[in-house]
C-alpha cells in the first residue's frame, strides 16, 4: 500500500482504531453520539442547547443526535427542573454503563500504546495528532 499520510490514516483506522474491543463502536455509536455521551456528567442535566455547544454541532443536528441517544436508551429526556420551559437530558443507567465501558476501553487502549512506545514517542505522536487536528479544524 502507498505510504502517503492519507493511506496511513485509513490503514490505522481500519486495522486498529476502529476495532470494536478498543473503541466506542462496540456500542453502535456515531462520533457525535460518542461526544454526547462523554459530555454528560452523571446526574447532571443539560439542555439541548448546552449539548449542542459541547458536541460542537448545530442545534438542529444535536437534537437529532440526542433523539438517537434517547431511542437507544442512553439518554433520558425530561422537562428541566431549573426551567419548566426547557427540555433537558441526562444519562440513563444504560448510558452510564456504556460511558464506563468506553472509559475502560480507552484506558486499555492507551495502556496498550504505552507498552509499545516510549514516553518520547508517545509525546511525538500526541503532538503530531494535535497538529493534524488543528490543521483540519
Amino acid at each position: 500500500m502507498n505510504e502517503d499520510i492519507v493511506n496511513l490514516i485509513i490503514s490505522l483506522k481500519l486495522n486498529k482504531m476502529l476495532e470494536q474491543e478498543n473503541m466506542f463502536l462496540f456500542c453502535n455509536l456515531s462520533i457525535a453520539e460518542y461526544r454526547g455521551i462523554m459530555a454528560q456528567q452523571d446526574g447532571v442535566e443539560m439542555t439541548c442547547q448546552e449539548m449542542a455547544k459541547v458536541m460542537e454541532l448545530s442545534p438542529s443536528r444535536s437534537s437529532r443526535v440526542i433523539e438517537n441517544l434517547v431511542q437507544k436508551g442512553y439518554f433520558v429526556r425530561r422537562i428541566s427542573q431549573y426551567d419548566r420551559r426547557s427540555v433537558a437530558v441526562t444519562l440513563s443507567n444504560r448510558g452510564k454503563e456504556v460511558k464506563e465501558k468506553i472509559k475502560r476501553n480507552s484506558e486499555l487502549f492507551e495502556q496498550d500504546l504505552q507498552k509499545n512506545f516510549s514516553e518520547d514517542e508517545m509525546n511525538m505522536i500526541r503532538d503530531a495528532l494535535k497538529k493534524l487536528l488543528d490543521y483540519f479544524i
